[in-house]
């Protein structure tokens, strides 16, 4: 009986009991049995990849740079010295540094529009609700609105909605209403926690809520859209409670005689933000909240006009403007005291000037988004000493900003819809809220 071939130490036997080659199959002689060709789908692969990749970096030596059009910075090319994330990180590289990705997306746009009536779905990203959300849209350096990168709806709900005569609407409006982190319920109780605590310590807690340009300016969103039946209910559910339980300052009633009463703008048409306009009608409601009738000798004027990018077609990966005018604002009905530098809320805001009529002169601590930054030229003009905090700093550093907090006699929180409806925002959790009324209750205000 003959002997079976040895195999190599470390080599298997392949079909036959033959010996595995020492060399891929591909590269044997073709008269050998184990001899398998390479399939034409493997070599296509081999040079898209090196397309997909090679392109890029050739373009980036050669200085040519794509634009930005996500609202975030192009990803930098990984570093060998990240090991596995050097692999992990050149797609994502690779696909924001691509040459001509604007006018490739901007094809594949016009080609979905005219052949099937529909925008494409540009890789149909979602994300999932409340998965450590910024607040969203997060101001970025500079103080400019922008969409963060974790603030997106699910999947089967659209990132913006297309809505009539151009107006685009923020996705997220409606899927937190659909998909909540937490119940009415646990949101009323969490809140309602807080603010025993804050008054408890001895200071006036206010707590006011925006409306989501869904809820502010429905007129223009389409006929059909999915989340429609779930996002109204949400939305009827949640201002009834929050009017009922929490005692929030609602600002609707405002919203609706300033639309009625004058023809200005109050959300901009492709942005998730409103405009100077509700900036302004905010600081009003404010202000009369703490000292009631403040705002009698109130005058304001118009301002210069402002332009920005809007933040809702980057999601479509798109450019728009956003044009808002601005206003002056004099407390005691002469001098102007608007402040119309640009907010930067990486850090805490303050503001402190003279008392004069028609200013709020307690101390208030001030907790809010970024519908704060169209704002805060007029807050600066008529609180005496304010100190405003974003909230996704109270995420991060719960323990410092508690500390301010109690710096003051009166806090005030702002809060969008779409973060405080479905638990998404830091006033609704718990461990947060145990940080604050811990410092609340160590530092009572003595009155």
């Amino acid at each position: 009986m003959a002997a079976e071939p040895e195999v190599a130490p470390g080599r298997e036997k392949g079909d036959g009991g033959a010996a595995l080659p020492p060399v891929h199959e591909a590269w044997l002689p073709r008269e050998h049995s184990l001899y398998r060709p390479r399939h034409g789908k493997q070599l296509l692969a081999l040079v898209c990849a090196a397309v997909f990749f090679g392109f890029p970096l050739l373009s980036t030596t050669l200085g040519v740079r794509p634009p930005e059009l996500e609202n975030r910075p192009l990803t930098d090319l990984p570093a060998v010295s990240e090991g596995w994330g050097l692999l992990t990180g050149l797609q994502q590289w690779a696909s924001d540094n691509l040459p001509y990705r604007d006018q490739a997306i901007a094809a594949e746009d016009g080609l979905s529009r005219g052949l099937f009536g529909e925008a494409p779905s540009l890789g149909g990203r979602g994300g999932t609700v409340g998965v450590g959300p910024g607040s969203g849209p997060a101001p970025a350096p500079g103080g400019r609105p922008s969409i963060s990168e974790n603030d997106r709806a699910p999947d089967g709900y659209p990132r913006v909605i297309e809505g009539k005569d151009g107006w685009l609407y923020y996705g997220l409006d409606v899927a937190a209403k659909c998909v909540p982190n937490q119940t009415l319920d646990e949101v009323v109780g969490n809140v309602n926690r807080l603010r025993k605590a804050v008054e408890e310590s001895g200071r006036k807690f206010v707590l006011t809520v925006v409306p989501d340009k869904t809820t502010a300016m429905p007129e223009n969103l389409p006929d059909q859209f999915a989340g429609r039946e779930c996002a109204e209910q949400g939305d009827r559910a949640f201002w009834q409670r929050a009017t009922r339980d929490l005692g929030i300052l609602d600002l609707r009633p405002a919203i609706d005689v300033e639309r009625a009463r004058t023809d200005r703008q109050l959300w901009f048409p492709q942005d998730s933000h409103w405009t100077f306009s509700g900036g302004l009608l905010l600081t009003r409601a404010l202000a009369n909240e703490i000292v009631p009738g403040v705002d009698r000798s109130w005058k304001t004027t118009l301002g210069p006009q402002w332009t920005g990018d809007a933040d809702l077609p980057k999601l479509l990966f798109k450019k728009s403007e956003n044009r808002a005018m601005q206003y002056g604002l004099a407390p005691d009905g002469d001098r102007d005291r608007t402040n119309r530098d640009d907010a930067d809320f990486n850090e805490t805001l303050r503001f402190s000037s003279d008392p004069v009529r028609g200013t709020v002169n307690n101390e208030v601590a001030m907790l809010a988004d970024s519908f704060t930054i169209f704002a805060c030229p007029y807050l600066s003009a008529t609180f005496t000493d304010l100190s405003i905090t974003h909230l996704e700093t109270l995420r991060k550093d719960p323990e410092t900003v508690a500390n301010t907090l109690t710096n003051s006699d009166t806090v005030v929180i702002e809060v969008v819809e779409r973060h405080l409806l479905p638990g998404l925002s830091p006033i609704t959790d718990p461990g947060t809220i145990d940080v604050i009324a811990e410092a609340m209750a160590d530092k009572p205000l003595n009155r």
